[in-house]
C-alpha cells in the first residue's frame, strides 16, 4: 500500500522535483512579498519576463532553439522591471506600491499581446506563458533551475539582515543607514532571476500560488518567521506531491490541480484558525455549519438550475452562430464527425461561406470539399471573386473534389480576369486537373513567358498532358498545341490528355 502511494512513473519524477524546488525558494520570497504588501509583484515580474521572451522571438530568435538568447532577453526585461519597482517605492505610501505594480502588470500584459499579434504562434505562446510546461520539464532544466535558486538563496542568506530589515521595518532600516532603494533593487533583481526560470516551467498562476498561498497560510498559524518558513515548506511539499500524484492517476492537468489544492489547504487553515481562536467554540461551530449550508445551497443550486446536457451536434450548430470567429472555426472542425447528418448542418455551413472572417470562409470551404458536398459547389464557386487569395486557393482545392470539366469553365473565366501571375497559374492548374483542356494554352503561355512560375506551369502540363519527347520546350510547346489542339482527347481511365493513335 505504501509503495503504491509513493510510486511514480519516471516521467513524473522531474515535474515533482521541479515543484519541490519551486517550493524552496518561493515560500521564502513569499514571506517578503507578504510583509512588503506587494502581493502581485510576482505576476508583474512574471509578465515582464514573458514580454522579454516574446520580444526576443519577434526579433528573430526561435523558441526551443535559441534558449539561452531568449533567457537573456527575459532576464534583461526583468532587471528593468526590478529597477522600476525599486525607484517607485514611495516614503509614506502616498500612492500604494501595489497600485504601481498593478499598472505595470496591466501595461506589460497589453504589450505582450501586441507583440504576440505579430507572431504566428501568438495564441499558443500566450497559453504557454499562463500554463507553463511543468509536465514536460526535462532533467537539465530542473538542475539548471536548482543551481540558480541555490545561488539566489545563498545571496539572500548572506545579506539576510538587510533584506529582512527593508521588508519588515523600512523606517528602522533607514535609521540604521541601509540604502533602501539599492537593497530594494537587489531584492527585485534576485526575484527576477527566480521568476524568469520558474514561469517557463510552471506558468504564471502556479508560480503566483507557490509564492503567496503557503506564506498566507503560514502567517495564519505562526508569528515567527522561521516557523512560517518551516510550515510553508512542509505544506507546499506535501501539496506538490499530492498534486503530481493525483495528476498522474486522474489525468487532470498538473498546474491547475496544484493551485486548487493550495486553495483548499488555505481554506482549511483559515477554518482551523477560526475555531482555535474563537472565544465561544459552540458559537464558532454553529457559524461554520451555517457557512457550509450556504456553500452547499449555492453549489446545489448551480446543478439544480443547470441546463440539461445538449446534443453535441446541436451545441456545435450553436457555436456556428457564435460572435467569436475562433468558436465558429472550432465548430466547423467538429462537424467532420457528423458526415452522416449533413442535412442538419449543411445550410449553416453554406451561410458561413459569406462570413466576415476569411479564416472562417476558408474552413467552411475546406469542410465542404472534404465531406464531398457537391450540392454546395455553386456557392463555393461564387467565392472565386473573394478578395482574399487564400480563400480563392481553398475554393480551387474544393473544386477539384466537387467539380468537373463544366465547373472548370468558371475557373477559366476567372483566370482571364486575374492579374496576379501566381494565382492565375493555380487557377489554370486546377481547371486542367478537373479535365478542361481550355487551361492548356494558358499554362503554355505562362511556361513560355519564363517567369518564376514557368516551371510550375510546365510541371502541371507534363502531369496531365502527354506532350511527347522534345515538345516540352516553351517554343515547341506552343507550336505543338496549335498543330494538335483539335485532335487532343482525354483518356477516361487515366484522365490524361493525349492525341489518339
Amino acid at each position: 500500500m505504501i509503495e503504491q502511494i509513493f510510486s511514480f512513473p519516471s516521467t513524473m519524477i522531474w515535474p515533482l522535483a521541479a515543484c519541490l524546488i519551486l517550493t524552496g525558494i518561493h515560500v521564502y520570497l513569499g514571506v517578503h512579498v507578504i510583509a512588503r504588501k506587494v502581493i502581485f509583484v510576482d505576476l508583474a515580474l512574471a509578465q515582464i519576463a514573458a514580454l522579454g521572451t516574446v520580444t526576443g522571438v519577434l526579433l528573430g530568435y526561435e523558441a526551443g532553439k535559441d534558449i539561452n538568447a531568449l533567457y537573456l532577453y527575459s532576464l534583461a526585461f526583468t532587471f528593468f522591471g526590478a529597477f522600476i519597482f525599486s525607484i517607485t517605492r514611495m516614503r509614506g505610501e502616498k500612492v500604494p506600491h501595489e497600485a504601481i505594480i498593478g499598472i505595470v502588470y496591466a501595461v506589460t500584459f497589453a504589450a505582450t499581446i501586441l507583440v504576440l499579434s505579430k507572431s504566428a504562434l501568438g495564441p499558443q505562446e500566450l497559453d504557454h506563458i499562463i500554463k507553463g510546461d511543468l509536465l514536460w520539464v526535462q532533467s537539465a532544466v530542473v538542475i539548471k533551475t536548482a543551481l540558480i535558486y541555490a545561488a539566489v538563496g545563498l545571496f539572500h542568506f548572506a545579506f539576510r539582515k538587510n533584506f529582512l530589515a527593508i521588508s519588515f521595518d523600512v523606517h528602522a532600516a533607514e535609521a540604521a543607514g541601509i540604502r533602501v532603494r539599492l537593497w530594494d533593487f537587489l531584492f527585485y533583481m534576485s526575484f527576477g532571476f527566480v521568476i524568469t526560470s520558474s514561469v517557463a516551467i510552471a506558468g504564471v498562476f502556479l508560480v503566483f500560488s507557490y509564492l503567496v498561498i503557503p506564506s498566507v497560510a503560514a502567517m495564519l498559524l505562526a508569528e515567527k518567521i522561521s516557523t512560517r518558513l518551516a510550515l510553508g515548506w512542509i505544506g507546499s511539499s506535501i501539496i506538490s506531491f499530492v498534486g503530481v500524484k493525483l495528476s498522474w492517476t486522474t489525468g487532470l492537468p498538473t498546474s491547475p490541480l496544484i493551485v486548487v489544492l493550495f486553495a483548499a489547504a488555505l481554506l482549511l487553515t483559515g477554518v482551523f484558525r477560526y475555531l482555535k481562536l474563537a472565544p465561544k467554540k459552540l458559537t464558532a461551530v454553529r457559524n461554520m455549519a451555517g457557512a457550509v449550508a450556504v456553500v452547499a445551497l449555492f453549489v446545489g443550486g448551480l446543478f439544480f438550475f443547470g441546463n440539461p446536457e445538449e446534443d453535441p451536434l446541436t451545441h456545435t450548430l450553436h457555436m456556428l452562430g457564435s460572435p467569436l470567429s475562433t468558436d465558429r472555426q472550432a465548430a466547423l472542425s467538429n462537424l467532420r464527425t457528423y458526415g452522416d447528418r449533413d442535412s442538419l448542418w449543411l445550410p449553416s455551413v453554406v451561410r458561413l461561406l459569406h462570413d466576415q472572417d476569411a479564416a472562417v470562409r476558408i474552413d467552411a470551404v475546406d469542410l465542404l470539399g472534404e465531406m464531398k458536398e457537391r450540392s454546395a459547389l455553386p456557392a463555393v464557386l461564387d467565392l472565386l471573386d473573394d478578395g482574399s487569395d487564400e480563400v480563392v486557393l481553398s475554393v480551387l482545392r474544393a473544386a477539384q473534389v466537387l467539380g468537373d470539366s463544366a465547373a472548370a469553365s468558371r475557373l477559366l473565366t476567372k483566370a482571364g480576369n486575374v492579374a496576379d501571375q501566381e494565382l492565375k497559374t493555380e487557377i489554370l492548374k486546377a481547371a486542367l486537373a478537373m479535365g478542361n483542356p481550355g487551361a492548356i494554352p494558358g499554362l503554355i503561355q505562362v511556361a513560355g513567358e519564363g517567369g518564376v512560375f514557368a516551371d510550375d506551369a510546365l510541371d502541371a502540363l507534363k502531369e496531365h498532358v502527354r506532350i511527347g519527347p522534345g515538345n516540352d520546350r516553351p517554343g515547341k510547346l506552343s507550336a505543338w498545341w496549335n498543330e494538335n489542339k483539335s485532335r487532343i482527347r482525354r483518356d477516361r481511365s487515366t484522365g490524361i490528355f493525349a492525341i489518339p493513335g
